[in-house]
């Protein structure tokens, strides 16, 4: 077989970099393997061994992720894990088959979001590994429409990497909110004095109105069991809350109540996943799921109890400023409220940085007829070029109020 034909090949790249896609089931090793890059890495929780793991085991069967793998001289330099999904409806006129990075195309089974989408790979080799990775898959036989890689904050080494005869586009920017931790540390007032004006009195008297209750203050579960029974009664707050507006909520996925519930048995004990239970008194203001990795808590989700209080009723303000300032407390660096541009994450952050959902595409009749197409019957406007989109949301922002 030829290389052009052998997805196992390896791939020379410059840099002395080279890639290859393997089967999964031939990666004896590969834990190991992956707990010591990510030891180098700067990377989020979703590319930690402890998430992939857990989502490796829980995937059905007919999944069968590919391991990329990029080397240099002194060894593994970058891994992911990418699918191979088979296009569907009017999607097939443009190709069989779609690549996701550690997604699966199945929104059942990605409803578990991943988000800083992206290789896992050692401090300045990031740019060369994803031209190994493009080199890889330009080997694969020619009828794959796109490579998905989304919410990531590696555009810019994707637009650096992108070799002659492919294109990428941003197909959606997003802000991620975050609170500076070390900045709540050096406030002489705390993280209220970080906050704008108009924030800072809306959330004073949230606060007073929930303190008349008892002391807020915010328990994590450490013990997996006492965790995962937290994690129900989450479920049962966050169901509700959804359902009174008429619309299903994450747990109609199946599989994201598996994954989860395995993710904090296996990881509740290191502080990985974390549950906070919020309360006022004796009073339970919610529920908070958070990932910590890396010195950030990554804010992933929440079962809020709504009603509680008959005016300033804002269980989530309220359990967000009190989990900002425990995780201050605790010395951590950020407070991160994960993508989306909701009003309480934009008020309740001192800064943000903005991710891209990212596809790569060959450059050639067929993808502009797909663009083209797109427009017509979704109405929809036309992705942005990642290099141009990055122009344009590069540098962090200040909070606004």
């Amino acid at each position: 077989m030829s290389r052009a034909m052998d997805p196992h090949a390896a791939w020379p790249v410059p840099a002395g970099i080279q890639g290859e896609l393997v089967p999964l089931e031939s990666c004896t090793g590969l834990a190991a393997e992956w707990t010591a890059l990510e030891c180098e890495a700067d990377c989020s929780p979703f590319s930690s061994w402890q998430w992939v793991s857990t989502w490796l085991e829980h995937l059905p069967a007919e999944v069968r992720p590919l391991l990329f793998r990029a080397r240099d001289a002194h060894g593994v330099v970058a891994l992911a894990l990418v699918v191979d999904c088979e296009e569907k409806g009017n999607a097939r006129w443009f190709g069989r088959r779609s690549w996701y990075l550690q997604e699966t195309g199945d929104p059942v089974l990605d409803e578990i979001t991943v988000e800083y989408a992206g290789l896992l790979a050692r401090p300045g080799t990031l740019e060369g590994a994803y031209r190994a990775l493009f080199e890889a898959l330009d080997g694969l036989p020619r009828d794959w429409r796109r490579l998905h890689i989304g919410t990531s904050a590696q555009g810019a080494a994707i637009a650096a990497a992108l070799p002659a005869g492919l294109e990428a586009s941003s197909v959606q920017a997003r802000p991620c909110h975050q609170v500076d931790l070390d900045a709540v540390r050096r406030a002489p007032g705390g993280y209220l004095e970080l906050l704008g004006r108009s924030t800072r009195g809306t959330l004073r008297q949230t606060l007073r109105a929930y303190e008349a209750l008892g002391p807020l203050r915010v328990d994590t579960a450490r013990e997996p069991a006492r965790a995962l029974e937290w994690f129900d009664a989450f479920e049962a707050l966050h169901t509700a809350s959804w359902q009174s507006r008429g619309r299903d909520g994450c747990f109609a996925s199946p599989f994201f109540a598996r994954f989860h519930r395995a993710l904090i048995a296996r990881t509740a004990a290191s502080g990985f996943a974390q549950l906070g239970r919020v309360t006022a008194g004796e009073a339970i203001v919610g529920y908070l799921y958070s990932l910590c990795w890396q010195g950030r808590l990554y804010f992933y989700n929440a079962g809020l109890n709504y009603g509680l209080l008959q005016r300033h009723d804002r269980p989530g303000v309220a359990a967000l400023h009190t989990a900002v300032q425990q995780a201050a407390d605790d010395g951590l660096h950020v407070f991160d409220f994960l993508a989306g541009d909701q009003d309480y994450k934009r008020r309740l952050a001192t800064g943000n940085v903005v991710l891209h959902s990212i596809d790569v595409r060959r450059e050639g009749v067929r993808t502009a007829a797909e663009h083209l197409a797109k427009g017509l019957i979704h109405r929809t406007a036309p992705a942005t070029p990642l290099a141009h989109a990055l122009t344009t949301t590069s540098q962090p922002r200040a909070a606004r109020d």
